[in-house]
């Protein structure tokens, strides 16, 4: 099949998050014998010196693009394109350049398949559905349900009124109508999205996350003797940044108080300075990226706690770990997709008490430790990238 990729971040080999899904899902598919043109906008210099996917794509298109606009910009593209403001700015924002290369290529070329991974880019399918051919089958990829994640954050206390939640169902459905199929990376996302749009069901397929099992392995070596405390994440993604914040703030100071000699470690892309405040001798935040490093942060950890409220989508950092044999503690909402068994593979829990109890109990006890970490590595390796691949193209294939 001939396929076109449309991401809101461009998806290189060294980045933590959701474009190390899409760099995997195109890497396994050029594999399988596809071909893949990609459609990528180009933030920084990092992203256009990249060269990660050269091997694996036909066609490489890098707009160079900002994910940062002023009030009065958003409210200028607000005004002509009557989409809510989520669409229209930050990482996948509205791109006049990323518009014309997308329509270009349609006219040039002839695709089975356009794949918008976001459901930001799910805008460019919308606005030119027309000039997609009856024969290609136009996918949105929805990582996040924006109505949904915008509501927990309105319940969590955020300034967000009803009148922009109620825009942004409008359009976000809208625009899912328009595609033939709606992926998404867990059961529950799915029925997430039926609950808003019961008429969606027919076209919403799973298409679960994977992790690079060849890559992310247990140590050869591994000291049973650390206490080390591990979350990983893009903090450009702000879940990300409120998950440590959660930790830090409901289970440190018990955490500490009965393991003095413990050290929590918040590794990931670009940590803003609200979490470079929480430093301190036992609290490490520092930049990560999706190699060498941050596996060896896996390696060299205890324990990765997922403390996610916020968001929804599939969270590969748990693969990645249990991949190694790192167990984990994570609330409900983090295990989506993976359908741990409480005690046995991770420990859950949505009580911070519990949540910091399970922390403190796995730091104590090294068999425990062990037994949890030999069941996370069976469980993770049943999510090689290679199997979320076949999936996937059995989904185009339909």
């Amino acid at each position: 099949m001939n396929m076109l990729f449309l991401p809101k971040l461009l998806p290189r080999a060294d980045v933590i998050g959701g474009p190390i899904l899409i760099y995997h899902r195109i890497k396994n598919l050029s594999a399988k014998g596809h071909k893949i043109t990609l459609i990528a906008p180009a933030y920084t210099d990092a992203d256009r010196k990249d060269k990660s996917l050269e091997h694996f794509c036909e066609k490489i298109i890098k707009v160079d693009s900002i994910n940062e606009r002023s009030r009065a910009e958003i409210e200028a593209w607000y005004k002509r394109l009557k989409r809510p403001r989520k669409f229209l700015t930050g990482d996948g924002g509205y791109d006049e350049a990323l518009e014309a290369a997308f329509t270009s290529t349609l006219k040039e070329n002839h695709f089975d398949a356009i794949i918008a991974e976001y459901s930001m880019m799910g805008q460019y399918i919308e606005a030119n559905r027309s000039l997609i051919p009856s024969d290609t089958r136009a996918i949105i990829s929805v990582h996040e349900c924006y109505t949904k994640a915008f509501e927990v954050r309105a319940d969590k206390g955020e300034a967000i009124d009803e009148t922009t939640i109620k825009e942004l169902f409008n359009y976000e459905f809208m625009m899912y109508d328009t595609a033939d199929k709606v992926l998404t990376l867990t059961r529950e996302d799915g029925d997430i999205i039926m609950n808003y749009a019961p008429w969606l069901k027919r076209k919403i397929r799973v298409v679960p996350h994977g992790v690079d099992t060849d890559f992310y392995t247990p140590p050869k070596e591994k000291s049973w003797s650390s206490k080390n405390v591990l979350y990983v994440g893009n903090f450009q993604h702000y879940p990300n940044v409120d998950a440590v914040k959660i930790f830090i703030r409901n289970c440190w100071s018990k955490i500490k108080e009965a393991v003095p000699d413990a050290k929590v470690y918040a590794i990931g892309f670009n940590p803003p300075q609200e979490l470079l405040d929480l430093r301190s001798d036992n609290v490490i935040v520092q930049e990560g990226g999706a190699d060498e490093n941050v596996r060896r942060f896996y390696w060299d950890s205890d324990v990765l706690v997922a403390p996610i409220e916020l968001g929804t989508g599939f969270r590969g950092k748990l693969l990645e770990a249990m991949a190694c044999g790192l167990p984990v503690v994570a609330t409900r909402l983090a295990t989506f997709g993976i359908d741990p068994v409480n005690g046995r593979d991770m420990f859950v829990a949505d009580d911070y008490d519990t949540f910091s109890r399970y922390v403190i109990m796995l730091l104590s006890d090294v068999e425990l430790r062990k037994r949890v970490s030999k069941n996370a590595l069976a469980l993770g390796q049943k999510f090689d990238h290679k199997y979320a691949a076949e999936k996937l193209e059995r989904v185009l294939m339909e």
